[in-house]
């Protein structure tokens, strides 16, 4: 797995590639706290996330814990249907907010694309 950081002044935005598995759980630990130390809401763009295991379930369970414990708003956003199935079938959503775009974040601004 891969993980970008892209930063405004609303939140972090952190975008994910690849498979998130067990294997992928340092290089996304050391991004989650990278982004953490902004002190800004996080988002985890799920866009080009292809497969998620149980383990990344668990690795997601503990950064909401300790996201929460640091009173730091904690979403996901644009889950590919494979995807969004695991995340449903696990009631991710009970725990962390799931949106279809980073528009519908509530901490983040609209952008219009001034068509």
């Amino acid at each position: 797995m891969n993980v970008t950081q892209e930063k405004s002044e609303k939140a972090v935005v952190l975008h994910l590639a690849g498979r998130f598995d067990f294997g992928a759980r340092k290089i996304f630990k050391d991004g989650l706290d990278g982004a953490m130390k902004e002190e800004l809401p996080i988002v985890l763009d799920f866009g080009q996330v292809s497969f998620l295991d149980s383990s990344a379930l668990g690795i997601l369970v503990i950064a909401h814990q300790t996201l929460k414990s640091k009173k730091i708003p904690f979403s996901l956003v644009n889950p590919q249907p494979y995807v969004r199935q695991v995340l449903d079938l696990a009631n991710v959503a009970k725990m962390i907010p799931i949106y279809q775009t980073i528009g519908e974040v509530p901490q983040m601004p609209v952008v219009s694309s001034g068509v």
